[in-house]
């Protein structure tokens, strides 16, 4: 979830790690309420606002935006269908891999209410990887189970529904780039397919795996152009926050996201910010957070009893950062050096 343009300087962009840890952060702190709670009516924004509006669905948007942006970047710079697949393909699946192999052959064992020889000898602990792996998801196959909710039961790990998507708007993107070859061709082809999406449900259902994340994605390349001719000022950035707080209280504030917070992430990104300075001395740990926070809040969950999401949040922050950082110093920076 954390694309970077490979041959692009990161200095104009500053905040983009500190961004996309943040919002790492908000998704783990969701997915606290829903483990620990059952649900997430009682997460900030949603127990604020209502309607689904839940802030760490809101972090997953803000990750799709980047990517579309920070790709675009890339492609404008050095169109190379090749470089641009493996470089793709080295960002997304080593920490992908490396988690859900944790996943089954650490945290299952801890999980399960199994002895260990009985677990690692069933298939269902290796089908587990291996159907992940073929789907980039978090698959059905179940070798042990994390919640007595009925809901939650057959979920492994509730972040990982997001890579395919993300995948395949890299498809769709060298797609454009391939035959469209010029920024604001591909800007507009883009753009119009994430207005179709939203305007006709049978275009929506033409695009499966997509269609949901495609407002956001589009908004990034579509905001890479805008940058590169206009730049991004303080005083639009105050209106589009006015216009994304104001959305709130209208039936499609994630629509509104999609134009006034793509603006106010690449505007905010110029600028250095907490979460980059920390990024700086301890790694990227955006995309390991992402990718470990659901699990350790499961185990967490059951070796704790934690009933408020709060709660679980604070425990499961300080683990998930730990697991984050041996993904990246062991697995994702070793292989995209």
């Amino acid at each position: 979830m954390q694309a970077q343009a490979s041959g692009q300087k990161a200095a104009p962009f500053p905040g983009f790690d500190g961004i996309r840890l943040t919002a790492a952060v908000t998704v783990l702190f969701s997915h606290a309420f829903l483990i620990a709670e059952g649900s997430e009516e009682r997460e900030s924004l949603n127990y604020l606002l209502g309607g689904h509006n839940v802030i760490g669905l809101y972090g997953v948007f803000t990750f799709f935006i980047i990517s579309g942006f920070l790709l675009s970047r890339s492609l404008a710079a050095h169109c190379n269908a090749v470089q641009f697949s493996i470089n793709r393909a080295l960002r997304i699946l080593p920490g992908f891999v490396f988690c859900v192999a944790t996943t089954s052959f650490i945290i299952g064992p801890l999980a399960t209410s199994l002895d260990p020889l009985s677990y690692f000898s069933q298939p269902q602990t290796y089908n587990y990887v291996l159907s992940s792996l073929v789907c980039l998801c978090d698959s059905s196959i179940s070798p042990f189970i994390f919640s007595s909710d009925p809901k939650l039961a057959s979920v492994r790990n509730g972040s990982l529904w997001s890579l395919s998507f993300e995948a395949l708007s890299y498809v769709f993107l060298l797609w454009l780039w391939v035959i469209l070859r010029n920024h604001l061709r591909v800007a507009g082809a883009i753009a119009c397919a994430a207005v179709l999406t939203t305007l006709f449900p049978w275009f929506y259902k033409s695009m499966p795996g997509i269609a949901y994340t495609l407002p956001y994605f589009a908004s990034g390349v579509v905001m890479y152009v805008i940058y590169e001719r206009l730049g991004t000022t303080n005083s639009l950035a105050y209106v589009s926050l006015g216009f994304l707080c104001a959305s709130f209280f209208t039936e499609h504030p994630k629509y509104a996201f999609a134009i006034f917070g793509s603006y106010l992430v690449i505007h905010l990104a110029q600028r250095l910010n907490l979460g980059s300075r920390f990024a700086r001395r301890w790694g990227d740990l955006s995309y390991g957070l992402y990718l470990f926070g659901w699990p350790v809040e499961s185990l967490l969950k059951q070796a704790t009893n934690a009933s408020s999401g709060w709660e679980l949040a604070a425990y499961s922050l300080p683990f998930a950062l730990g697991v984050a950082a041996l993904s990246w110093w062991v697995i994702e920076r070793p292989c995209l050096s």
